[in-house]
């Protein structure tokens, strides 16, 4: 009975580290049962479609004497689908299609933007999707294709689905990262579609 509540205590402990902001709140007993009720019915509900876009997210850093002072901007559209529409209510695989975006205008010096886009899962754990290295300086959105540009298998057993998309972007130069101080990270939670 004692280990339940440290068990709730730790997802949100570690909600709100992934987060990244710190909340407290207290709640009366009675909204604490209702809410806790809803995340039980949630976490047993087999979701089986979701989508979101991070919209365009603009980063800057300095990259070293060569580059200097220097701006990008990184976008990522997620489509997350359970392998296919006779089965996906069965099916332990999830197909994620995802649109990536920048901006690279600003490259000069051999300097290269470097994007990495993953998704989360509901079980916590995360798989990368693509990576790439951009050398030429382009205006968004960087390149003529969209409608699922780069599209990956997930293993999703169960009731597992996807939650999170991510965007991780940073300027490389001679080989050495240089990230935005303020954060080189975009993060979206993804709206839930289609419930088994």
């Amino acid at each position: 009975m004692h280990g339940k509540p440290a068990r709730i205590a730790g997802r949100i402990l570690a909600v709100v580290v992934v987060a990244g902001t710190a909340a407290v709140g207290a709640a009366a007993p009675g909204h604490a049962a209702t809410a806790t009720a809803a995340h039980a019915a949630a976490a047993k509900a087999k979701y089986i479609q979701a989508s979101g876009y991070t919209g365009k997210e603009v980063h800057a850093t300095w990259a070293g004497p060569s580059v200097g002072a220097i701006a990008w901007t990184v976008g990522s559209d997620f489509v997350a689908t359970k392998t296919n529409a006779y089965r996906s209510c069965r099916t332990n695989w999830t197909g994620v299609d995802v649109d990536v975006s920048w901006n690279s205008e600003s490259l000069h010096n051999g300097a290269k933007l470097a994007i990495l886009v993953s998704v989360k899962l509901s079980n916590g754990k995360s798989h990368g999707i693509v990576a790439l290295v951009v050398s030429k300086a382009a205006n968004w959105p960087g390149h003529p294709a969209f409608g699922g540009e780069y599209r990956a298998q997930v293993y999703t057993p169960g009731n597992v689905h996807v939650v999170q998309g991510h965007i991780e972007s940073w300027i490389s130069n001679g080989g050495i990262p240089y990230t935005d101080p303020s954060g080189s990270g975009d993060t979206i939670t993804l709206n839930q579609f289609r419930r088994c």
